[in-house]
């Protein structure tokens, strides 16, 4: 058993609450133009369907395209399955696809995971994972084929040690601060300040960079902390992300930056100012981008040999 299935069996009742809320969660801004950058796609592949809501949305789209999902829960495809709809299903690791092609592969809040998750602890929330998802994506791709990124943002360096103050409109959830602190598993591959400083009754002194990590996780709530501890959301930069997918020989088509719906799941439950009490204005978390393979030239592909 994988270790993702492993935590939805833990708890099938928030795993379902988990599914229910990346459904929701597919109305903000980012996740909902995925079906619209994939709409061209004549075979596409989504990685991670989970509750199917992102094949749903992509056959409202198209609904002439051949869709294929593929998870590693069983019971997420076993659910599927029972909708007798016209999808290819298979609980498979997409690190594990041969002999397939596709026109459209779709990463929708997987990259990150495929990095969190795997199973080599020398490569677990690093790069080289999201590198290896990305050369086998160019292998699995038709001539002119795109890939559809939706996933984290890692702050830039200039700002992870800029101190912030955070106040809970519930002051118990602080103790999930303090739980955080504790148990996330990123924070030995990443460079963060992870001292929290009480001020006062409810307020806490952060480096900017634990916070947008301790928000990530925050952000799905309590059921769901014991999984979201397990993922860094944000393993790379923008220009990491460009980066990566040009040494893969793909060329970004779109790019986008969101915050999502960090604020609007938030603004009522915490307080963020600076040290001298102006409003925190939220990071960008999220990119999306749509990327083409291109294409070698005959004088390309004798070199590359």
């Amino acid at each position: 058993m994988n270790k993702l299935e492993e935590l939805a069996n833990n708890n099938k009742e928030n795993y379902e609450r988990y599914l229910k809320r990346m459904t929701d969660s597919m109305k903000c801004s980012t996740k909902g133009l995925i079906p619209f950058l994939a709409s061209n796609g004549k075979n596409i592949l989504d990685v991670g369907c989970g509750s199917g809501v992102m094949l749903s949305a992509l056959e409202n789209e198209n609904n002439k395209s051949k869709l294929t999902g593929i998870d590693l829960n069983f019971e997420a495809i076993k659910k599927l399955k029972e909708l007798k709809k016209d999808w290819k299903l298979f609980c498979i690791d997409f690190m594990k696809l041969h002999n397939v092609s596709f026109d459209t592969i779709i990463f929708s809040s997987i990259l990150h995971e495929i990095s969190s998750y795997n199973n080599d602890p020398n490569k677990r929330f690093t790069s080289e994972p999201i590198n290896e998802a990305l050369n086998i994506s160019n292998q699995l791709l038709t001539d002119d084929g795109v890939v559809i990124i939706r996933d984290g943002l890692l702050m830039d360096e200039a700002n992870i040690y800029n101190q912030l103050i955070i106040s809970f409109t519930n002051p118990n959830d602080a103790s999930l601060l303090y739980r955080f602190q504790k148990e996330f598993r990123g924070f030995d591959k990443l460079e963060i300040d992870d001292r929290i400083i009480r001020v006062n009754e409810n307020q806490y002194v952060v480096a900017e960079r634990f916070l947008k990590e301790f928000l990530c996780t925050y952000t799905w709530g309590e059921e769901s902390f014991n999984r979201e501890i397990n993922e860094i959301f944000g393993i790379l930069t923008e220009d990491e992300w460009i980066n990566l997918l040009n040494q893969n020989g793909f060329s970004i088509e779109f790019k986008g930056l969101s915050c999502e719906e960090y604020e609007k799941y938030l603004k009522k439950k915490i307080n963020i100012t600076d040290l001298y009490g102006n409003k925190y204005e939220y990071p960008y978390m999220s990119i999306l981008i749509k990327a083409r393979k291109k294409v070698l030239t005959k004088k390309e592909i004798l070199i590359n040999q």
